[in-house]
């Protein structure tokens, strides 16, 4: 129930309070976004501030949609009235949550993505890259930061995240995905400190020594909630049992089994900046399902390309169009990539030595070799399903209250049963279809015999 409490602000109950953000504040970030001496005089009448996300879509950070009445005289004396909407992004208030869940490093590590990485990486490519752009991203006297445009003011819009993405949907990430990741090839060829220097600054937030008592205890209770989940659907004839017990032999070893796929195990000339979060809370569509963009950048990370693409698969997409388009949408990633990189060069280089590049990148990342290298990372497919679908597939009127969390929830298994209580249906089948996949296509064996 919404309860008014002044002009300019309300609070959701339940909820954090969305603050009026101040008309100077309005003020001064509209001045940023327009030329010098545009106007002779601006002022703000009035701002409205609302939230940013649906009931249960967003969970490291309070998003607000301020939009603001102003009135301007240009200089050439003209009166303007108008309004701008845009979104801030701000920290949770609750410290006992923001500790537990990293939210500091995250929003520090968006901070710099939008203030150090994206400006150099947008320098450096010929098209434009598939963010928000962003107004400011630091502090004010209020804490920390981020002012982004109000896609939804151009057409875009976050999609249901319990319905899973079209093939129409994941043609248009791929092609984006692709066209980002060109830009750490391009980069590593022809500005390799620049870009060296641009790595420097992104920070691996989950997969790191200060994370990982945390994120191993809730990846344990994940995998207890998905071996429940199996068990709940396991028929009179016992189908599951295999995949159970498969499933059981990952006890202890998630964790670094992720952090393996993350930051070890392959060819450098395959790491590029990743958007790291490809899940569907975090794409935002067009009407026309042509274009996308990439939101919330806290796990921006370098690593091999293929994790954004299995991140995007097996959290936000369903077992039939798994089945029937994999093929189609790595063929689609790699072309993209090709015609990408094909900008960058064509650019920069010599017409033969540009068909000279282009057909080594074709050769490194060939269809046979993309796809093994999808295959070597399918266990972090499965990892963050079993991590993400809880909260992917939560009915929006039964939301967790991640205030409330402690560790010791998840040591104690307090917060297993918490979520068991409260997931739905599509959680079990979507959880079965893709357990059901590793094992039919040997990833779960071979996750037994490896020694992680």
């Amino acid at each position: 129930m919404k309860q008014e409490v002044a002009v300019g602000m309300y609070v959701d109950e339940d909820r954090d309070v969305y603050m009026i953000e101040r008309k100077d504040t309005i003020v001064d970030i509209i001045r940023m976004q327009q030329k010098a001496g545009l106007w002779q005089t601006l002022s703000v009448d009035l701002v409205d501030c609302g939230p940013g996300s649906r009931e249960g879509d967003n969970y490291m950070s309070i998003i607000k949609r301020v939009k603001a009445h102003c009135k301007a005289k240009s200089v050439d004396g003209r009166n303007h009235v108008f309004t701008i909407s845009l979104i801030f992004k701000r920290q949770i208030t609750n410290p006992n949550r923001r500790r537990l869940f990293r939210c500091d490093a995250a929003f520090e590590n968006e901070i710099t993505a939008y203030a150090s990485i994206v400006p150099v990486l947008q320098r450096i490519s010929p098209y434009d890259l598939p963010y928000p752009k962003c107004v400011t991203a630091g502090s004010d006297e209020h804490g920390d930061r981020i002012v982004l445009e109000d896609l939804t003011t151009s057409g875009y819009a976050m999609l249901d995240r319990r319905v899973g993405l079209s093939y129409e949907h994941c043609i248009a990430v791929m092609k984006e995905l692709a066209k980002l990741h060109a830009v750490s090839l391009a980069m590593k060829h022809a500005h390799p400190h620049e870009y060296a220097d641009v790595c420097s600054k992104i920070r691996e937030i989950v997969y790191c020594p200060e994370a990982a008592e945390f994120y191993t205890h809730s990846l344990e209770s994940s995998l207890r909630g998905a071996l429940d989940s199996l068990r709940y659907s396991n028929g009179e004839q016992g189908e599951l049992d295999g995949p159970i017990r498969a499933v059981e032999g990952l006890t202890g070893r998630l964790y670094r089994i992720m952090s393996a796929l993350v930051c070890d195990g392959m060819d450098e000339g395959w790491r590029v900046i990743c958007h790291g979060d490809t899940w569907v809370n975090n794409l935002m569509f067009s009407a026309d399902r042509q274009h996308v963009r990439l939101i919330d950048l806290q796990t921006m990370r370098c690593t091999t390309p293929v994790l954004d693409i299995l991140h995007l698969l097996y959290t936000s997409t369903e077992h039939s169009m798994r089945r029937q388009y994999v093929p189609e949408l790595l063929l689609q990633y790699r072309q993209s990539l090709l015609a990408a990189l094909g900008e960058h060069f064509c650019a920069c280089e010599e017409p033969a030595a540009a068909a000279a590049l282009l057909r080594r990148y074709a050769d490194q990342f060939s269809y046979s070799r993309l796809r093994a290298e999808y295959d070597r990372c399918l266990p972090y497919g499965l990892g963050i399903a079993m991590w993400l679908l809880p909260a992917v597939t939560f009915n929006p009127d039964k939301i967790p209250d991640l205030d409330a969390v402690t560790i010791q929830d998840f040591k104690t298994k307090k917060h297993d049963k918490r979520i068991a209580q409260i997931v739905s249906n599509d959680y079990h089948t979507r959880m079965r279809d893709i357990v059901l996949e590793m094992y039919d296509q040997g990833v779960l064996q071979r996750l037994k015999s490896d020694r992680i």
